[in-house]
């Protein structure tokens, strides 16, 4: 009995122990398997919080919605600015048309062509009064008083000739021509 009691213990033991060997393995695969499921599941929870939190898809698609707010905006405007520019410059073929054909000019022409006129009238009767000078005798002193009083029309005529020749459009201001010898009267 002995021999039979050794063996139900070795065999119990081995029972046991190969019992334990066989638990041992199964409890800690699953305490493995429990941190892997745990690990994975607290990873996905951040990424689906943080992906949730900020979504670039909606900040980048409010922003492109904004900028083509603005981009529309922009195109509103300038066809409206050249709407205007448009109206402007047909005015201002109308205004050009109404200036060629105004009366201010062809005044402006009448009066140079009058300076013009005088200014010839007054140099002939400057050669005249020379002429005459030399027929009668003793005229000297009225001649010169004469003469004087013509240059001074003559240079007064020239003045506004060129401040109308200023007036006119197109036309660069003309230089005087040298205004004849002026004699000072005698006293």
């Amino acid at each position: 009995m002995s021999k039979s009691a050794d063996s139900n213990e070795e065999t119990n033991a081995d029972n046991v122990a190969a019992k334990s060997k066989k638990k041992l393995p199964i409890g800690l695969s699953i305490g493995f398997l429990i941190c892997f499921l745990l690990s994975i599941a607290s990873s996905a929870g951040i990424t689906y919080f943080l992906m949730s939190m900020n979504n670039p898809s909606e900040e980048i698609s409010k922003q492109q919605a904004e900028i083509e707010a603005q981009v529309s905006a922009l195109r509103q405007s300038i066809e409206q600015q050249n709407a205007q520019l448009r109206t402007m410059n047909t005015n201002n073929e109308q205004l050009k048309t109404y200036l060629r054909h105004s009366s201010a000019t062809a005044l402006k022409n009448i009066l140079i062509n009058q300076e013009e006129n005088i200014q010839a009238y007054l140099s002939v009767m400057r050669q005249a009064v020379g002429d005459l000078s030399e027929l009668v005798p003793k005229s000297s002193e009225w001649e010169t008083t004469y003469q004087y009083q013509m240059d001074l029309a003559l240079k007064a005529s020239m003045e506004r000739s060129t401040l109308l020749n200023l007036l006119k459009t197109g036309e660069p201001p003309v230089q005087s021509e040298g205004l004849p010898a002026q004699t000072a009267p005698a006293p």
